[in-house]
């Protein structure tokens, strides 16, 4: 089982899309996954027609089981696989829904570094997921720290802009210390699996500039994957509670979508580590 962590902190920049937008790509072709909404907003939540609710904060705090009813809510494949297929998911989609009550969860959980990796541990000894899906709150918290010891791969969305540079910097710096505690202790480290450039522009110079300067980057510059086109279609897609795939699967955008789940798939999930 692979546990994925999208992250930035700075809001806006597309990281609720991108981990909606792998999670049902891998579902269509063949992993079973879960996603989990660890961000107050509850946006990964709502964005697959799924209510607002404190399964999260029950999961982690109340220690309840994956198993109890309304801890884990599987997504129907009418809203994220592809439309009209004979097959129209190999795989399955869940989710752990979150709500306002998930930024009380690092007070709650005070000291007890290891829930979230408890978790994912017997998760993993039931063997009922191959993905684990994270989306983060732009904002840093106790919560992140636990989630980071319990993460394999950070994936980092970030807009073309100073300030979204920004924002990848201090969440590259964070995640590094807390991958260096990990190893410190004799757990994995964090592997910073890939960066992905949303909202482009292609024909703006700025997003020009940006993008190469990432890819020149040194260090980071091989973990640069395709940038993400800037289009209405994401938000027609999120606003009608349908994955990329589901709502525009001929569209060009679906097609650059593709490439993500692509990547993500070669990249982390066909690595044997």
């Amino acid at each position: 089982m692979k546990v994925i962590t999208f992250l930035n902190e700075k809001g806006g920049v597309g990281k609720t899309t991108m981990a909606a937008t792998v999670a049902a790509g891998l579902a269509i072709i063949g992993y079973r996954v879960l996603m989990i909404d660890a961000d107050p907003q509850g946006h990964l939540t709502i964005s697959f027609g799924i209510k607002k609710q404190h399964s999260l904060y029950n999961l982690l705090v109340r220690d309840e089981e994956f198993s109890k009813p309304g801890i884990v809510q599987p997504i129907s494949p009418e809203v994220y696989a592809l439309p009209n297929a004979k097959s129209p998911a190999q795989g399955r989609l869940f989710i752990v829904p979150g709500n306002r009550e998930t930024r009380l969860i690092a007070q709650a959980l005070e000291g007890e570094l290891f829930a979230v990796r408890n978790k994912m541990e017997e998760l993993e000894r039931a063997n009922v997921v191959d993905v684990v899906i994270f989306d983060t709150s732009p904002t840093p918290s106790g919560l992140h720290a636990q989630i980071f010891l319990a993460t394999q791969h950070i994936i980092y969305p970030t807009e073309l802009s100073y300030l979204s540079f920004d924002g990848l910097v201090e969440s590259i710096k964070s995640t590094t210390g807390y991958s260096q505690q990990k190893k410190a202790g004799g757990l994995e480290e964090i592997k910073l699996s890939g960066i992905i450039p949303t909202k482009f522009r292609s024909k703006v110079l700025e997003h020009q500039e940006k993008y190469q300067s990432l890819l020149n980057t040194r260090g980071y510059g091989h973990l640069v994957w395709n940038p993400m086109p800037l289009s209405v279609i994401w938000e027609e897609a999120m606003s009608r509670q349908r994955s990329i795939f589901n709502y525009a699967y001929d569209h060009p955008t679906a097609g650059d979508a593709w490439k993500i789940v692509r990547l993500t798939k070669e990249r982390i999930l066909d690595v044997t580590q």
